[in-house]
């Protein structure tokens, strides 16, 4: 252990990032002549199933516990950034700061992307900027996190499935028209595009299917999470009036190849609707 310049307290020496960090002030300390001392020979804490970190463009990242209750966490230099939905944040080092502001695109285009999306209006922008450290991200319900590389294709993604994304990426309400008045709330999707990734968050597990070319799929629009922007698809009835009202099915999307997708294997309203006779009723 050595003490810090500034207070006096003792600081411990990070292996991961090689440098001794203060408790006391929330920061990363140089020591002039100090020797990194020898790894304890101690049993290391159980993180459940640990990922591999992976280069996501310049930020690197991994996901823990996949596929039930992941969690996304970022190892950021200093002065890298990530982007995050509101609430999502579940620790972060104190080198890392936090600022909230709008969406991007002004007032009027923030606004559209909170009612039209189902995402929140303000998101965090977090930034290690006294030096490195962790952020984790967790989404708002059980499932998987999975990163989509949208510098290489544009992708539509579903309203809530938003999770983080790098600082270059645009977010924004992509307006079907005539479609959006045929689809069920759950089907308003997002625009993604620009440069960097977005981490998107599932309720359930994730399926990908690429679809070939001229091939059809009808996924059912509560469980469809991405597919790419160039994709042509149509929003459906799953069949006449009657079927539609008794089978349980909404509104399906018509997906037509090539490309890949992404699906989630839960729908959240079905089970919200499935806990409602055990929920205590109001007299």
């Amino acid at each position: 252990m050595s003490a810090c310049p500034k207070c006096g307290s003792q600081m411990r020496f990070v292996e991961q990032y090689g440098q001794w960090y203060c408790n006391s002030c929330g920061q990363y300390q140089k020591l002039q002549g100090a020797q990194q001392p020898q790894a304890p020979n101690q049993p290391q804490p159980s993180t459940g199933n640990p990922g591999q970190r992976i280069m996501g463009g310049d930020l690197e990242y991994e996901t823990v516990h996949s596929p039930s209750f992941t969690a996304l966490i970022f190892y950021l230099k200093q002065g890298q950034s990530v982007v995050a939905e509101k609430g999502a944040m579940m620790y972060m080092h104190r080198t890392v700061e936090i600022k909230t502001a709008g969406r991007k695109g002004g007032l009027l285009k923030g606004i559209m992307t909170s009612a039209l999306g189902g995402e929140s209006f303000f998101v965090n922008t977090f930034t290690a900027s006294t030096g490195p450290g962790e952020l984790a991200l967790v989404g708002p319900t059980m499932g998987d996190i999975r990163v989509i590389d949208v510098s290489r294709q544009g992708m539509i993604i579903q309203s809530g499935a938003y999770l983080a994304s790098s600082p270059q990426t645009n977010l924004d309400t992509k307006w079907q028209g005539l479609k959006g008045f045929l689809s069920e709330k759950d089907f308003v999707m997002l625009h993604a595009s620009g440069q960097g990734n977005v981490w998107t968050s599932s309720f359930g597990g994730i399926i990908e299917m690429n679809l070939r070319q001229g091939e059809v799929l009808s996924v059912d629009t509560g469980h469809l999470v991405a597919f790419p922007d160039n994709m042509q698809f149509s929003v459906r009835r799953v069949g006449g009036w009657k079927s539609t009202i008794l089978s349980g099915e909404g509104l399906v999307s018509d997906l037509v190849g090539p490309g890949k997708i992404l699906m989630q294997t839960r729908h959240l309203p079905a089970f919200v609707q499935a806990l409602l006779p055990y929920l205590p009723q109001q007299r």
